[in-house]
């Protein structure tokens, strides 16, 4: 996308194309795929979130606290809470007594209290949702370090104090503030990659390969790492692996926006990544439905399952279109919009 572009529409291209991928991957990692595919995509996956979010915001155009927070409220919090009353009550009418949690000894009272205290570990309902009060948090933290003039300073900081809060502080902390005590650093290198040309020293198939490398090795020694339960494994081996699959996965998104092209799908479906995390899971467990229902299909063909689940995720992915759509046009407050043209297109 050209500057007079990117000034007119807002937009950068390689981001949209970087979130569209992001998403894909998110509900390719719930799945039951082949669990040393699914461990190397949660290597750098909520890395790569953070990293994107930190660089989108800019102090110049949110200048005065308040009236950030509470656009930030609106976008995030609002859909929070109306998406976790949704799938709470999909959970409990439907998925508890027919689902991958049938049978589970969950009182209905459990996932309520996790939602309300962002345990993404307890909101069996619907795990994702742990990100947008996690990004919020880290938002308001990053807000705080506005005098902090060389964010660079803050780096080395952020990631000792998640450091000595990960080895140290057995206490789950509530509304996801020890995952956000790690991923405000990654939000923060995003800022800082925005307001420099480090992105520039980045980009090259070069770097792509040896991120990749870097990726797969750290999926083998680190394992799977979980950061919604603030679960990291090694460290330092997070840090890396989470550092290698920024530059992997934006040298990725630059190159394909490059070939292809700014395209309205692809932006269109950018706009509108959170809802997408939001309900996936539950177009997931209607899929599964149609499967073992209608079509007499066995949920087994998607143990462990490369092609099947790819296949699996790409029909879900599909279908959040519709939906997507829907929500746009007639229910636009659970996103925290509000009616009218805007809400209608979706995208703005």
């Amino acid at each position: 996308m050209s500057e007079i572009e990117q000034k007119k529409t807002g937009r950068i291209g390689w981001i949209d194309y970087g979130k569209v991928f992001a998403i894909y991957l998110v509900m390719l990692a719930h799945t039951k795929m082949y669990t040393p595919l699914t461990s190397g995509i949660y290597t750098f996956l909520m890395p790569f979130f953070f990293f994107l979010s930190g660089f989108l915001f800019s102090f110049e155009r949110n200048p005065e606290y308040k009236p950030f927070v509470a656009k930030r409220f609106r976008q995030l919090i609002i859909p929070y809470f109306w998406i976790n009353l949704i799938t709470y009550l999909f959970w409990f009418f439907v998925t508890s007594k027919t689902g991958d949690d049938a049978g589970d000894p969950i009182a209905w009272y459990s996932p309520i209290i996790s939602a309300l205290l962002a345990y993404g570990k307890g909101m069996v309902h619907d795990v994702p949702l742990w990100f947008f009060v996690c990004l919020f948090v880290i938002e308001n933290l990053f807000y705080a370090c506005r005098k902090v003039r060389n964010k660079w300073i803050l780096l080395p900081v952020m990631f000792g104090i998640a450091y000595l809060n990960y080895t140290f502080n057995p206490i789950r902390l509530p509304f996801s503030f020890s995952t956000a005590l790690t991923g405000i650093a990654f939000y923060t290198f995003g800022f800082i990659c925005r307001n420099s040309r480090v992105l520039n020293r980045l980009t090259g198939w070069y770097w792509f390969v040896a991120a990749l490398l870097a990726v797969i090795v750290v999926t083998h020694f680190n394992g799977r790492i979980a950061m919604y339960n603030n679960a990291y494994g090694n460290f330092g081996l997070f840090i890396i692996g989470g550092f290698s699959g920024i530059i992997m996965m934006y040298n990725l998104a630059f190159y394909i926006h490059k070939l292809s092209g700014d395209r309205h799908i692809i932006s269109h479906i950018s706009s509108n990544t959170l809802l997408i995390s939001g309900f996936h899971l539950a177009i997931f467990s209607c899929i599964k439905g149609v499967m073992v229902y209608l079509l007499h299909i066995p949920l087994s063909v998607l143990d462990q399952g490369i092609g099947a689940n790819i296949l699996f995720t790409f029909i879900g992915f599909l279908l959040c279109l519709p939906l997507i759509k829907f929500v746009n046009r007639y229910v636009p407050f659970i996103v925290g919009k509000k009616y009218g043209k805007n809400s209608a297109e979706g995208v703005k």
